[in-house]
């Protein structure tokens, strides 16, 4: 009676909610304006009916649940650390979002027994064909690789079946997330869905001996996680896989004939790219160093000179059309003044808090928590001030809109102004210090060279 009792507290998490749907519009509103652009493929491997486990990757703290939660359009209960629910009212809060603690050793073994509630409660769900959302590393990483999986859906997933006598037809949707920079605004986020893995395939080994058909179960999910993600496994070489996998990424394009510099097509070439290094590394283990030396040197002028490799790869310097933009952007400068001035305390604030926080991985869950909850009560304070000194309510209107769009219109003008510097660094570069021009040109060109024939080695042993 008493279990009930606690069960039926969470009953809102077992079916479909309207209210969650309600308040999904706005969130969803400003998550669409938080990137830049959001690429979601594989959307038709997803079954429209649950009861559906999503194992997604874990790149960027709490903008990985929302990256799947609106892309896939479905509700979905996912389990997080208990770390952040300690306080009372963001508990319920997080409950509130179809979001269950989960506990973990280091929480202490005193709590571990709260995760029969979590996992009884997760369970409900699946019965009422509902979804789970669970990262299956159990916990996030700054590096483009998959970590080893824990056995948290394997163990829950055959539990709920075997209550159930694996009737409940539970699939696992594997899930592959990319941000172009994950800790910042106006990158660009890639979801892919993969071919979802049947829990029931699994029953007979699992009956026969559970631990080896959770461990089966956790392989395969493994293997259909890796292909959706950029996945670097090469620990020592990390930096120089990521470093080469950015510089190479537009000539494998058109080496492979892949047709637009778009996000999917950059998505293939980095997983050829990757995939390529890691068969020379293994068949030329010697070679790797030097590639690594080069590359490093290249990484250091790149940082000495403050360039990137969009600067560095232009065939030539056009000044006709730098002191075009530089045009462009002054006559846009009122616009990014005023931009600016009107949402200094919308924008700023966040920045400076984020720096407070070591782990990289929270910056953009704080920035996002901020756009939607902060800078909503900054803009109706700002408009309210304007109201009382304009007596024009055609005017005020006017601003309330002009605010979040001047806003968005001075982030956009301050993006092309850094690259338009890069340029005028480069330009000032060529002419002031030609022979580092050249040298910086010379091994950008080596290394395209040599990833060429790295390239060409993989595809013979593709073939």
């Amino acid at each position: 009676m008493e279990k009930n009792k606690e069960l039926n507290k969470y009953r809102h998490l077992y079916k479909h909610s309207k209210l969650w749907d309600i308040l999904s519009i706005y969130v969803r509103f400003m998550h669409n304006l938080f990137y830049k652009d959001i690429i979601v493929e594989g959307k038709q491997n997803v079954p429209k009916e649950g009861p559906l486990f999503f194992a997604p990757n874990h790149q960027n703290a709490l903008m990985d649940p929302l990256a799947v939660l609106f892309s896939v359009n479905k509700q979905v209960v996912f389990l997080a650390r208990s770390d952040i629910f300690k306080k009372g009212l963001l508990s319920k809060f997080l409950v509130f979002l179809k979001i269950l603690p989960v506990f973990r050793i280091r929480d202490g073994k005193e709590n571990l027994t709260n995760n029969d509630l979590t996992f009884e409660i997760a369970s409900k769900v699946l019965e009422n064909k509902q979804n789970i959302g669970i990262f299956p590393e159990a916990r996030h990483t700054n590096k483009r690789r998959l970590l080893g999986l824990k056995k948290a859906i394997p163990r829950l997933a055959f539990m709920a079946e075997e209550k159930n006598d694996f009737n409940l037809n539970t699939r696992i949707v594997p899930v592959g997330i990319y941000y172009s920079k994950y800790n910042r605004m106006r990158s660009i986020l890639h979801v892919r869905y993969g071919v979802p893995i049947q829990v029931s395939d699994f029953k007979n080994e699992y009956l026969e001996n559970s631990q080896k058909g959770m461990a089966s179960l956790r392989k395969a999910m493994d293997e259909a996680i890796r292909p959706l993600i950029i996945d670097i496994r090469s620990i020592e070489l990390y930096d120089t896989y990521e470093s080469i996998r950015r510089l190479y990424v537009k000539n494998l394009i058109r080496r492979f004939k892949f047709g637009k510099l778009t996000q999917i097509n950059k998505f293939k070439a980095d997983k050829i790219t990757i995939k390529a290094l890691e068969l020379y590394e293994k068949d030329h283990p010697e070679k790797m160093p030097e590639i690594k030396q080069k590359v490093e040197e290249y990484e250091a002028l790149k940082s000495k000179y403050k360039l990137s490799d969009q600067s560095i790869e232009k065939p030539f310097l056009s000044l006709f059309r730098i002191l075009l933009n530089t045009f462009i952007l002054f006559i846009s400068l009122p616009a990014f003044i005023y931009g600016l001035v009107n949402n200094v305390f919308a924008y700023f604030p966040p920045k400076i808090f984020v720096l407070q926080i070591k782990d990289k991985q929270f910056h953009s869950s704080v920035k996002f928590g901020w756009a939607i909850f902060v800078i909503p009560i900054i803009y109706a304070i700002q408009i309210l001030i304007v109201a009382l000194i304009v007596p024009k309510v055609w005017m005020v209107l006017a601003y309330a809109i002009a605010l979040p769009v001047f806003g968005l219109i001075a982030r956009v003008l301050f993006e092309w102004f850094m690259i338009l510097l890069e340029d005028y660094r480069l330009l000032r570069l060529r002419n002031l210090k030609p022979s580092e021009y050249k040298k910086i040109k010379k091994i950008h060109h080596n290394i395209i060279l040599e990833l060429d024939l790295i390239v060409t080695h993989w595809n013979r042993k593709s073939e």
